[in-house]
Formats: structure tokens, C-alpha cells, sequence
């Protein structure tokens, strides 16, 4: 059965990016997975924005008749079996309880779920009531790819961690976010500790701060940069796993004999950890696989709401400790 799919929100992410079509190399938007995924079909997109609507109308280069309205009530009435929340962060909350008052079976909602823990907290509760609730995936699409897999082993192989640094830029609440969902994810820590400390920076998009997980202390540094930098490190006695240029590689630095000085030892030139290859294809098709755990009933969720509370509470933390957001 092909999947009746809508998206409410007519950005960048939810189809800009490529054009919403598939063309067998990127499927960077919400539109082309549609597309290129054989059980979905995108049928409807709202947008109250009127020049959101006329471009892409004009633009939309995917293979479907979109509707494109105007009216939330109208788009939820057209019996979609998927809708991808993909309307700015302020928003979602309001566009995820109407589509889950409507009857939506799959929501596919972009990052972060809420700005206030108090509205997520609201939402999870609001749905935890229902009888049947619909499958939720937040898009925190990293946590599908094998590097983060890979990632995830040595975090929970007994390895003894010294300690953890994360580098961001371009607004925690944009970019860093992905990188906080990680942090839970690697340490299967649902509710995140007291943090340990906390700076604002100048344009107070971009704070530092630390926590402590299982042991191990985290630094999260913010970045005001024109560029992306989604970076975490992970040290240990044995060397340094790290997730680079945004989460597509992943290198190992071995602690090795330094020959020129007996008795001591250093770091190894980094190394590919998993073929570049590999990491970058799997970072290009995340999204994609996203969609693909969310169509599948049938497979556990990678990325259920309940998941994504660790990174919104940790926003919360952050701004109350004056961190500003």
C-alpha cells in the first residue's frame, strides 16, 4: 500500500534543498525521500506563507500533484496516512497535537520536537494517553547511520573514557542539538545530569557548557561561525574516536609506542575508522533511512519522541543556567 504523505512547513528541509525530486544520488529533503521510497507518495503541502506556496508551486521539480494549501483543517482532511512536520521549531508543537488530534498514523517531525521542555513535556503526556498513538520519529537522522553504530560499540564496550568534546556552530538549538540527541543516544542516558558549568557567548546562540555521563566529562563548545562544525570527540586510554565533517567520517587515533622516545607513547596519524565512502553515503542518505524506519512498522524506532527528550531537556538546562538560547 503507498502511503498518502504531506508536509506541513514549505522550506529548505522540507524540499529546497534538492528540489524534492530523487535523482539516485541525494535525497537531502523530506520531498525526495517521498520521492525515491517505493511506499510513500506526496499528495499535499501547507504552508500559511503565501510566497513559501507560490515557490513551490513554481519550483517543486518531484514527480507527484502536490495540493499546496493554505488551511491546516483542510490539509489534515485529506486522509494522509504520513505527515513530516517540517515548519519552524516555534510551531511544531501546535502542528504536532493537530496532526495527532487528526488522526495521523506516521509523524515525521524535524528537530527539536519544541523550544520548552514544558510544551514537549505536554505533548508526550497528551499522546502516552491515546489508545493507539501514532508512530513518532524525531529526525535526528545521525542516530541511523553505521558510523554512529560503530561509535555507539566503543562508547558501550567497557573502553575507559577520560573524556568527551563536542564543537558546534551555527545555534545550538539548529545545529548542536544533533550533536546533544547523540550524547544521549551513546550513553543511553534518557534525562540528562546537572550541568557542571555554563558560559554564554556574545551572540548567545552559541553557549559553552559541561556535564558529566556516565562518568565522563563532556565539554560542548560553541562556535560563531559562518560554516557547519558538527564534531564529537571521544578520548580514551587506548586513543580517540572522532565524528567529523558533520558526522560523515569517522577516524581512530591509536595511542602507540613512540619510537623516538622509549617508554612513551603518542598519537597515531588519524585513520578512517570505516571507509569515507561508506560514512559519507550513509550521511547523504540519513534522512532516507529516517523515512524508511518510519514506513516500517515492523522495525524497532530509531529515533521515537520519547528518545528526543534527553537533547530538549538539556536546551532547558543550558537556558536556565543562563546560557540565553
Amino acid at each position: 500500500m503507498t502511503l498518502r504523505c504531506g508536509i506541513i512547513g514549505a522550506g529548505q528541509i522540507a524540499w529546497g534543498y534538492d528540489g524534492g525530486r530523487w535523482d539516485g544520488q541525494h535525497s537531502l529533503t523530506h520531498a525526495s525521500c517521498f520521492d525515491r521510497h517505493g511506499d510513500t507518495d506526496l499528495v499535499a503541502v501547507f504552508d500559511p506563507i503565501k510566497a513559501s506556496r507560490d515557490t513551490f508551486s513554481t519550483d517543486y521539480t518531484g514527480p507527484s500533484e502536490v495540493a499546496v494549501l493554505d488551511n491546516l483543517q483542510d490539509f489534515l482532511a485529506l486522509d494522509l496516512d504520513l505527515v513530516a512536520i517540517a515548519s519552524p521549531t516555534r510551531h511544531h508543537g501546535d502542528h504536532l497535537r493537530a496532526c495527532v488530534d487528526a488522526g495521523v498514523a506516521r509523524l515525521w517531525v524535524e528537530k527539536p520536537v519544541t523550544l520548552e521542555l514544558s510544551e514537549f513535556e505536554d505533548l508526550r503526556a497528551h499522546i502516552d494517553a491515546m489508545q493507539t498513538p501514532p508512530r513518532i520519529c524525531v529526525n535526528y537522522f545521525r542516530r541511523a547511520l553505521p558510523q554512529v553504530t560503530r561509535l555507539k560499540a566503543y562508547v558501550q564496550s567497557g573502553v575507559a573514557l577520560t573524556r568527551g568534546e563536542v564543537s558546534y556552530s551555527r545555534a545550538l538549538t539548529v545545529n548542536g542539538v544533533h550533536l546533544l540527541d547523540l550524547l544521549g543516544h551513546l550513553f543511553d542516558v534518557t534525562t540528562p545530569p546537572p550541568l557542571d558549568w555554563v558560559r554564554a557567548d556574545a551572540s548567545g546562540a552559541n553557549p559553552d557548557f559541561g556535564l558529566t555521563l556516565a562518568g565522563v566529562p563532556i565539554t560542548v563548545t560553541g562556535h560563531d561561525l559562518p560554516y557547519h562544525l558538527i564534531e564529537l570527540r571521544l578520548t580514551g586510554r587506548d586513543g580517540r574516536l572522532a565524528l567529523t565533517q558533520s558526522g560523515g567520517a569517522l577516524t581512530w587515533e591509536a595511542a602507540q609506542p613512540n619510537p623516538d622516545y622509549p617508554g612513551f607513547f603518542h598519537m597515531a596519524a588519524p585513520c578512517p575508522e570505516m571507509p569515507f565512502v561508506t560514512t559519507q553515503a550513509a550521511m547523504r542518505d540519513g534522512m532516507f533511512l529516517m523515512l524508511d524506519n518510519l514506513v516500517d512498522e515492523q522495525a524497532t524506532p530509531v529515533s521515537p519522541l520519547k528518545s528526543a527528550y534527553f537533547a530538549q531537556s538539556v536546551l532547558t538546562l543550558v537556558a536556565d543556567a543562563g546560557g540565553l538560547l
